[in-house]
């Protein structure tokens, strides 16, 4: 899967049963979603902090098994929590509180 084109043809739990089926990896599926997000957040200005490293790092050390094991998503700052990242929920007030602990 080279192209947001053929990416896009498919919700999220079709693309959970390519990577099951080992028909695309992981990988393949992080960058196509990191190559249109970098196509389109110059306008959207949607993605504040890019955890690259952290996908990568995570596909690297072995997804946990569950039912959208290998596709990327975003996380929006809105109540959830990913540990180590700064989490403000949009307040300017907290802008430099760092979550300790990822969200269930």
């Amino acid at each position: 899967m080279a192209a947001f084109a053929e990416y896009r043809n498919y919700d999220a739990m079709a693309l959970a049963e390519l990577v099951r089926t080992k028909k695309v990896t992981p990988q393949e599926l992080l960058d196509a979603a990191l190559a249109r997000s970098k196509e389109v957040n110059g306008k959207l200005n949607a993605i504040v902090l890019d955890h690259e490293d952290v996908a990568r790092k995570a596909i690297r050390d072995g997804l946990p098994q569950g039912p959208f094991t290998g596709v990327p998503y975003l996380l929006k700052d809105l109540g959830a929590q990913l540990k180590g990242t700064v989490t403000t929920g949009g307040l300017s007030l907290i802008r430099e509180t760092v979550a300790e602990s990822d969200s269930t």
